[in-house]
Parts: C-alpha cells; sequence; structure tokens
C-alpha cells in the first residue's frame, strides 16, 4: 500500500512526463508542488517517448508497403535514407502536388528508421497536416518556435533541455507542408541546431538530416497587408538555406492507381488533375502578366440550382434521406466541402447539422496564448 507521500510523488511525476511532452515543466508553474530533489527520475520522456514504436510492426509496415513504391519514390526513398545512414547530414524538398504520395513516403521513412531504434521527427505546418503523420506534431510545439520570428530568431530551446536533447539524438527531421511557413522559422530552427549539435558549423541544421515537403502552387506565407514580392521574399525559396537543398520530385498521381476506379472515373480525375496544376502553374489564359480571369469548365459547375448550399451538400454528400443510411466511415472521409470564406463554413455546418440525426452536443473550448497542447 503506497503512502499519502508516495502517492504524491507519483502523480507529480506523471504530471511532470505530460508538461514535458508539450514543452514545459512545473518548474514554470510557481504555485504548484515540486518534485522532490532525490527523484531518481531522470529519463528523457521526449526520447523514451520516440524509441517506443513497436518495432516488428514497423518492418511489417515496410515489408507490406515497400513493394508499393512508384520507381520515383523508391529512388527518393533511397536517396533520402542513405543520406541518414551516412551521417553527413543534408537538406532536402520534396516538390510534389496532392496525390503524388508525400505522406505516404514519409510514412515508410519513419517506419524504416524508427524500425532500428532510431528517432524520427515528423512535423508539419499546420495541425491537421500534422495528424496525417506517424508521431506527428506541429513544428511551432516540436521546436518552440517564436510566433513571430524575425531574421534573428531562434528557437526558444534551453542547452541540455529534454526538447534540446531529443533534437540532439533525432536520425532525421520530416516537416510537411513547409512552403507556407516563414523562411524565418526554419533559419530560427538552422540557428538553435547548430547550436544545439555544437558540429558542422558549414553544414545546415547542425548537420541533421531534415526533409521538408510541399507544393509552392499551393499555401505560401501568410503576410498582413503584403503584396506579391514580400510573400515571395518570405518563402523557403528565398532563404539562405536554399543553396544547400537537394529538390527532389514527385509527379506520378497516386489516386489514377486506384484499384476501385473504373476507367471513366481515371479518365477524369486526370483530366482534373491535369486542370488543376494548369492553374497553379499559371499556364491557363496565356498570355498574362500574372493576373488572369479563369473560366471553370461546365463539369466543375453545379447549375441551376435555388440554393447554393442544398445543392453543394446534396451533389457530395446525397439527400438527407440518403445520408442517413450512410454507416461507413470510409464515405464521409473521402468527401469534404471547401469554403472561400468563414461564413460559407458555417453555413455548411448549419445545413449538415440540421441534416443529421442524433443528440446535438456542444463543447466550448477557451484556448489562451499560454495554453500547452500537444499540436
Amino acid at each position: 500500500m503506497l503512502s499519502d507521500d508516495e502517492k504524491k510523488k507519483y502523480a507529480l511525476l506523471e504530471i511532470e512526463k505530460a508538461l514535458k511532452r508539450n514543452g514545459t515543466s512545473l518548474a514554470r508553474f510557481d504555485t504548484m508542488p515540486k518534485l522532490p530533489k532525490t527523484s531518481s527520475h531522470d529519463s528523457n520522456v521526449l526520447v523514451l517517448d520516440e524509441r517506443s514504436y513497436d518495432r516488428s510492426a514497423l518492418l511489417q509496415t515496410l515489408q507490406n508497403d515497400l513493394p508499393k513504391m512508384t520507381c520515383e519514390q523508391r529512388k527518393i526513398y533511397e536517396e533520402i535514407l542513405s543520406t541518414v545512414n551516412k551521417g553527413d547530414g543534408g537538406m532536402f524538398f520534396v516538390s510534389g502536388f496532392g496525390g503524388t504520395g508525400k505522406t505516404f513516403l514519409w510514412k515508410l521513412l519513419s517506419a524504416a528508421i524508427r524500425s532500428r531504434g532510431d528517432i524520427v521527427l515528423n512535423v508539419a505546418s499546420s495541425g491537421i497536416a500534422s495528424l496525417l503523420l506517424p508521431g506527428g506534431r506541429t513544428a511551432h510545439s516540436r521546436f518552440s518556435i517564436p510566433l513571430n520570428p524575425d531574421e534573428s530568431s531562434r528557437c526558444t530551446l534551453t542547452h541540455g533541455s529534454d526538447q534540446a536533447n531529443l533534437l540532439k539524438a533525432s536520425s532525421l527531421i520530416i516537416w510537411d507542408e513547409a512552403p507556407m511557413m516563414s523562411k524565418y522559422c526554419f533559419e530560427a530552427l538552422d540557428r538553435s541546431l547548430t547550436d544545439i549539435v555544437g558540429k558542422h558549423d558549414t553544414q545546415p541544421f547542425g548537420g541533421k538530416v531534415v526533409v521538408f515537403g510541399g507544393d509552392f502552387r499551393q499555401v505560401l506565407p501568410v503576410i498582413n497587408g503584403a503584396g506579391r514580392a514580400e510573400i515571395a521574399m518570405a518563402s523557403l525559396n528565398s532563404s539562405y538555406l536554399w543553396n544547400h537543398c537537394r529538390v527532389l520530385k514527385l509527379t506520378k498521381n497516386m489516386r489514377l492507381l486506384s484499384a476501385g476506379l473504373s476507367v471513366a472515373e481515371a479518365k477524369d480525375l486526370q483530366e482534373f488533375s491535369e486542370w488543376i496544376l494548369k492553374v497553379g502553374d499559371g499556364k491557363l489564359s496565356e498570355p498574362n502578366d500574372g493576373e488572369a480571369e479563369i473560366e471553370i469548365p461546365d463539369e466543375f459547375l453545379i447549375k441551376d440550382c435555388n440554393d447554393p448550399i442544398e445543392a453543394i451538400c446534396e451533389r457530395i454528400y446525397g439527400t438527407a434521406t440518403s445520408l442517413h443510411e450512410k454507416k461507413e466511415p470510409k464515405f464521409f472521409q473521402e468527401r469534404a466541402i471547401l469554403c472561400p470564406t468563414n461564413e460559407d463554413v458555417n453555413r455548411v455546418n448549419e445545413y449538415m447539422l440540421d441534416k443529421l440525426q442524433g443528440k446535438f452536443l456542444h463543447n466550448h473550448l477557451l484556448i489562451s496564448p499560454q495554453t500547452y497542447f500537444s499540436l
């Protein structure tokens, strides 16, 4: 039977573990009890977490999925893995539009390195993107990047801290959706890693292997009131780090290889994908000076509707009657409605919630700038 003091000690240890996983500790809170100085709990919980993956399951993942890789995916996989094995550091950018298999590549790289007990840090520029990565976190959370970095910023990492030692112990860092972040975020990490690792002054990121991924056709850094030139200058490929970066390209649309697609569906998807790429590359309505009106083809439009919200919801999810019959999660996972404004998001949500059966639960969450959370 544990005494009250022992129960308190173990409770504090668990609280300390949870806080350390989120970049803080009991020592930061004056009103909280402190861990006993005699405590022998000195292990780095962050490192232990990253080395606790089921290696046999990861090896099984590799066995099942490596044969599914395309030739270009396999080539990139082997080049990055070879660089990690050499231990000399390197910086890569894997460029590919949506559906080319970047997330699939991250999954297999992570499995290969974690299956041998080494550490991979998977981060993304947004919380939603980080959820797709095995063990993913946001870059700001993992690296303690300042919210408003500038050309001289550093990550708020302390020498000898659990977070700093985790970075030092890592073999590979994968950063997905990198183009949407300011170059100052990457430069802050570069300075901090060089300082923490304490070697490879001529190599970026302290000689660590860092792989970025994304598509510059998509969302670039959002800068309030900035023009096109300012946004371009804030992007990753305008950083001094870009000179060290090797760009690797994925071009094959993996969604076209889906076994569930008919010939007609695959043809429609390919035509739509090619049209989207032309929009992103600025190849429609040429010649132009960077601004042009783009005519959306009729097959992409819903016409002759009295209520646009009702029309698009029924086109994507079916009528209210058919919606109630859908029980498979995959049906909903394969569908989404994207909106340009929050007002449109609210209108779509309200319409869909009215059509769904069941009791509606409304929970309020308050997050302050001081709140720490795992994303």
